[in-house]
């Protein structure tokens, strides 16, 4: 401003609108602050002064807090119980023992009718990824998981006998999880809408999308923490069939043994989303 604005003649100064959410940052008040600023830039500050026609002519989305019950110790299914015994004692970087995690959190936050399908859902990711890493077309565009490429260089350090002895009992490991799923699990039933199945946050949720969704013109997104939970999510809102609710996942690409969308997918499902061809996303916050 002095260099150059106080320096130019009236009549040739440049006129400029600017604009902000808050034009003056000061520990003194906001009129003597503002007035300083006016004087210093030569301008005229112009706001609302009632917040409510602020608020009229610049609607914002309305918070609402929803408050649920705090989750009750859940005791560990019978199907966790036996597979934990296995995947607990699993070699730490095995997705085995991801999938342990995942399924011991998803107790807890989500239920046991949640927590037994993610040991489903997470092997038949790891089947994917392995599929994908022994794809030489895939590995040849640069499709293989930058997730594997990680664990490759870990396992790179170890001896070839450990490497093949790790890889061996890993795959025995699995196979025996596999077997267990297979026999003994019983995923045929839909989710039950009690404490039974379901933890007090995710019956809260469904409950409020029952009351959100009551057209399909309705539209929003479901926000979650982990990748799991977002595929976790998506796969119970369709196994209950709530009206008025088309949905799909979005997530990123990914990191080792976790759920990965490729960019294309990616892309594919935020056009159908603005295309109204879906109406709830189910997304993690980096997605």
């Amino acid at each position: 401003m002095r260099e150059f604005y106080n320096r130019t003649p009236e009549d040739q100064r440049p006129r400029i609108f600017g604009m902000t959410a808050s034009p003056v940052d000061a520990k003194m008040a906001f009129i003597e602050a503002s007035e300083q600023l006016e004087r210093t830039l030569n301008a005229k500050i112009c706001t609302p002064r009632i917040k409510d026609t602020l608020s009229a002519l610049v609607p914002r989305p309305r918070e609402e807090k929803i408050y649920y019950k705090p989750s009750q110790p859940t005791p560990h299914t019978l199907l966790f119980k036996k597979i934990s015994a296995i995947a607990s004692r699993s070699d730490p970087r095995s997705g085995l023992k991801g999938a342990f995690r995942a399924a011991e959190n998803a107790l807890e936050e989500y239920g046991p009718w949640m927590s037994d399908r993610v040991w489903r859902w997470k092997l038949q990711e790891m089947e994917e990824m392995s599929e994908m890493e022994s794809d030489p077309i895939a590995n040849r565009r640069g499709k293989q998981h930058s997730g594997e490429k990680k664990k490759k260089r870990i396992w790179e350090t170890l001896t070839d006998i450990q490497l093949s002895e790790s890889k061996e009992e890993q795959k025995r490991e699995v196979n025996r999880v596999k077997e267990i799923l297979m026999n003994e699990a019983h995923f045929g039933d839909k989710p039950r809408l009690t404490t039974d199945d379901l933890s007090p946050k995710v019956l809260k949720l469904v409950e409020l999308l029952g009351k959100i969704y009551t057209t399909t013109a309705t539209s929003g997104i479901l926000f979650v923490k982990q990748r799991y939970a977002a595929s976790a999510m998506h796969r119970l809102i369709k196994e209950l069939e709530l009206p008025n609710i088309v949905c799909d996942m979005l997530v990123g690409h990914g990191m080792e043994g976790d759920i990965a969308m490729d960019h294309r997918r990616q892309v594919t499902v935020i056009n159908q989303f603005r295309q109204r061809k879906l109406n709830l996303l189910i997304a993690t916050r980096y997605a």
